[in-house]
């Protein structure tokens, strides 16, 4: 028999406040689970995926050394907490990246990459397989960071998200984009 752990609240902010790998696991892999479902299909329409989540919102509250969780008064669960922080986080960021997505066309996006690569066959290969990729965000880190090149800060800030978080995207959306590349035969 599989047994769960239960800690207190009490005894998750301290773990978290003291750095405890296993508690901050258990919280927000396991207890937060099903607001980081809500949050990806509500927030995001489901183009993201649970470990991005994770990783920004943990980012955010880490910062000025767990400044967010220090404010958490135990007046309600702790778990309903961190939804109303992580919802109000999440929009707010869902609202910053709508506002500043650049509207490119389909020919602005083909010249992009004609540009980056010299072989017309490699350039339609990899095109048709940037456009199966389901994540726009990963689509981004890949034009940007791949084929424009441009500066980690830059796409970074653009994308409202951590350098850190950009070079995990970049990881995930390069095992996509190789997924894809393999299971359509882009590969000769």
């Amino acid at each position: 028999m599989i047994q769960t752990l239960k800690y207190s609240d009490q005894q998750i902010v301290e773990g978290i406040l003291n750095n405890d790998q296993t508690i901050i696991q258990h919280f927000f892999f396991k207890e937060c689970k099903p607001m980081f479902e809500y949050i990806a299909h509500a927030v995001f329409d489901d183009n993201v995926e649970h470990n991005e989540l994770v990783n920004e919102l943990f980012l955010y509250l880490r910062h000025n050394d767990w400044h967010k969780v220090r404010q958490f008064d135990f007046r309600s669960k702790l778990t309903t907490w961190v939804s109303v922080v992580a919802v109000r986080f999440f929009q707010k960021m869902r609202m910053q990246m709508i506002e500043t997505t650049p509207i490119d066309t389909l020919n602005n996006q083909e010249s992009i990459y004609k540009s980056a690569l010299g072989n017309e066959k490699t350039y339609m290969a990899l095109y048709r397989a940037i456009q199966q990729m389901p994540n726009p965000r990963y689509k981004e880190a890949i034009i940007e960071l791949e084929l424009n090149q441009s500066k980690p800060e830059i796409v970074a800030k653009s994308m409202n998200i951590t350098v850190d978080n950009l070079y995990n995207i970049r990881r995930r959306a390069r095992l996509q984009l190789k997924t894809i590349m393999l299971k359509g035969g882009y590969y000769a």
